[in-house]
């Protein structure tokens, strides 16, 4: 019975794994690059009071919106099972808890810099309100993935 498991799952999947596509951490990570991408635009498109500040917002979201779509390709083609030298979960946690660190500063600091004519700063605020909503999306993806490699996971019985 077992291997008549493995060899359907096996043929119907192919290339690209649709059940990772529709899973909650499938959808999340779309979620993540989406609403990055939407922070990186309100900055870029915005004239900046401080240089430097969203210089380094840009940077960092555009950073996270692509590795979050390698993440998103890696685990959609199942090409992390094919790499076996690289412990995916923890790199994924390290990703999660490096991006969650960086966006909320990038977050804070542009915050704190968006002030004066409110006509020059209504991008800059809705970049910072998306950089903040990028940071709790990427501090659940966090805490998916702690869960992931740190809770042990109960074992199966195969009857």
């Amino acid at each position: 019975m077992r291997m008549a498991e493995t060899s359907t799952s096996t043929r119907s999947g192919g290339f690209i794994d649709q059940n990772y596509a529709k899973s909650f951490s499938g959808i999340l990570k779309i979620i993540q690059a989406i609403v990055v991408f939407i922070a990186f635009l309100c900055i870029r498109c915005s004239a900046w009071p401080h240089y430097s500040t969203y210089r380094y917002f840009e940077v960092v979201t555009i950073w996270f919106l692509v590795m979050a779509l390698v993440f998103y390709i890696i685990y959609l083609t199942r090409l992390h099972l094919k790499i076996t030298c690289m412990h995916w979960p923890l790199t994924e946690l390290l990703h999660y808890v490096v991006a969650t660190i960086l966006l909320l500063i990038a977050s804070i600091v542009g915050a704190t810099k968006t002030y004066g004519d409110a006509g020059l700063t209504t991008g800059l605020a809705a970049g910072v309100f998306f950089g903040f909503a990028s940071t709790v999306l990427y501090g659940i993806g966090a805490w998916l993935s702690y869960k992931a490699w740190c809770v042990p996971q109960p074992a199966t019985v195969s009857v």
